[in-house]
C-alpha cells in the first residue's frame, strides 16, 4: 500500500492510501467519511510524479463534497506523522482522575471498579493543566473511573477555569452527584457528561452491575439542570443495550428536553473489559470525537490514572510516556520526531475493528507500537503516594 497526504487549501488535511491505480481512498481527517475514488481520478493521482494536484475533473468531486474544497488545486506531500498526530495544535486533552469506580459496566475501556485506587494526584494534575495549556488551549475532559471519587476535583475545576481553557467537562455516572457538589461547581460551569445506557432501569443496571445505579444517575442529571448546568449523554451500544437504543432519544427529550445534539451515539470498543463485549451486527455506527475540534485538525492526549499517556483513552496500547517520567510537552513533541509505521492492509483492517473513531483508527494505524507495548500495561502502585488522601476510602 502507497500512501501520502494531500494539504489542501486552508489548512485541510486528507489522509490518502491505495493498494492498486485504480483504487484510491481517502480518509478525511475532520469527518467520518471515507469517499473511494476509482478510475480516472484515482489513476491520475496516483500517478502523479509532480509535487501539486491539478485535475480538472476534481473539481467534481469538490462540487459534490463541499468538505474537500480545494482538492483539484492540493499540495501532494510525503507522509508525515507528526502532522496527522498533532494537527496543528493541542485541542483534546482527558484526564483520567482515577481508576476508582462505584460501577462495574460491561465494557469499561479502563476496567474500573470499586478495588481500583490508582490516581493522579492534585499537583501532578495541576502541573499538567499549566503544561497543556503552554502547548495550546485545548478542551479538558476530566474522566476516570468515576471523577467524582477524587477529593480535589473542585479544586481542579476551578484551576482549569483560571487556566482558560477551550471548555471543561466532567464525565461521570452521576451517583455522587449532590446539590452540594454542584453547588461548589457553580461558579466555574463545567459541562457535565453523563453515561446513560437505555431507558430502563433493568438493562441499565444489567450493563453498570450496580442496582438503582439508572434511577440515580437520572436523579443527579435532574439536578445538574436544574441547576443550569450544560448536560450531555453518552450511550455505548453493545448486545445487551442494542434493542433499546432507537427509543433512548425519545426517552432523554421527554424527561430532560435533551435534542438529539446532545446525545453521543459509540458502538463498544474492544478494549479493557469492552473485549468480551459486542456490537449486533445489525448496528452501524458511526462516531467522530468532534468535541473541541475547529476548521483544522487539532491533536489530542489522554493522561491515564497512572500517568501514562496515550493518544486517546480506547489507544491504550499506544503508551506515549509518563508524566511522572518526563514532562508532558517532553512527551508531546517527541511525537513530532516519531517515525510512522509502516502502514498495512491487515493493520488499518484492525485499527476500524477496534476503534470507532476514525481520527483514532489513523493514529493507531500511524503508531504501531513495539511488541513489548503490545501487552497489557500494569501500573505500579508502589510509586503512589497514600490513596485515601486523595479518594473516597
Amino acid at each position: 500500500m502507497n500512501d501520502f497526504t494531500l494539504t489542501l487549501q486552508q489548512g485541510k488535511v486528507v489522509y490518502c492510501s491505495y493498494s492498486s491505480p485504480q483504487e484510491l481512498t481517502l480518509h478525511h481527517i475532520q469527518h467520518t467519511k471515507v469517499l473511494y475514488f476509482s478510475g480516472i481520478f484515482a489513476e491520475a493521482i496516483a500517478s502523479l510524479q509532480t509535487t501539486q494536484v491539478n485535475i480538472p475533473h476534481l473539481q467534481q468531486i469538490e462540487r459534490a463534497h463541499p468538505s474537500l474544497e480545494g482538492l483539484s488545486h492540493a499540495k501532494l506531500a510525503p507522509l508525515q506523522a507528526s502532522e496527522l498526530l498533532l494537527g496543528e495544535s493541542l485541542g483534546m486533552v482527558f484526564i483520567e482522575l482515577t481508576s476508582q469506580c462505584n460501577e462495574r459496566c460491561l465494557h469499561c475501556y479502563a476496567e474500573s471498579s470499586p478495588e481500583r485506587q490508582e490516581f493522579l494526584s492534585f499537583d501532578e494534575i495541576y502541573l499538567s493543566l499549566q503544561q497543556i495549556r503552554e502547548l495550546g488551549r485545548p478542551f479538558i475532559q476530566f474522566t476516570g473511573g468515576d471523577p467524582l471519587i477524587h477529593r480535589d476535583l473542585i479544586r481542579l475545576v476551578q484551576a482549569a477555569h483560571q487556566l482558560d481553557f477551550q471548555g471543561i467537562e466532567i464525565y461521570t455516572n452521576g451517583l455522587l452527584l449532590t446539590d452540594k457538589l454542584l453547588a461548589q461547581l457553580q461558579p466555574y460551569q463545567p459541562q457535565l457528561s453523563f453515561s446513560v445506557y437505555a431507558d430502563c432501569a433493568e438493562i441499565h443496571d444489567a450493563i453498570t452491575r450496580v442496582q438503582g445505579s439508572w434511577k440515580r444517575t437520572l436523579a443527579a442529571m435532574q439536578r445538574a439542570i436544574d441547576q443550569g448546568f450544560e448536560v450531555r449523554v453518552g450511550v455505548v451500544i453493545m448486545q445487551e443495550n442494542a434493542e433499546h437504543i432507537a427509543e433512548l432519544p425519545h426517552f432523554l427529550e421527554t424527561k430532560f428536553g435533551l435534542s438529539p445534539a446532545h446525545i453521543r451515539f459509540d458502538p463498544v470498543n474492544t478494549v479493557g473489559r469492552g473485549s468480551t463485549t459486542f456490537l449486533p451486527e445489525h448496528i452501524n455506527i458511526q462516531s467522530s470525537h468532534a468535541i473541541a475540534q475547529g476548521e483544522s485538525r487539532r491533536g489530542k492526549l489522554c493522561i491515564a490514572s497512572n500517568g501514562d499517556v496515550y493518544p486517546c483513552i480506547f489507544s491504550r496500547k499506544l503508551r506515549l510516556g509518563n508524566i511522572r517520567e518526563q514532562s508532558l510537552p517532553q512527551i508531546y513533541m517527541n511525537l513530532r520526531y516519531r517515525d510512522a509505521s509502516q502502514i498495512t492492509e491487515a493493520r488499518w483492517q484492525t485499527c476500524q475493528e477496534q476503534l470507532s473513531c476514525s481520527d483514532c483508527q489513523m493514529i493507531a494505524c500511524l503508531l504501531a507500537p513495539p511488541i513489548h507495548q503490545e501487552t497489557n500495561h500494569e501500573p505500579s502502585l508502589t510509586r503512589l503516594p497514600n490513596p485515601s488522601r486523595y479518594l473516597g476510602l
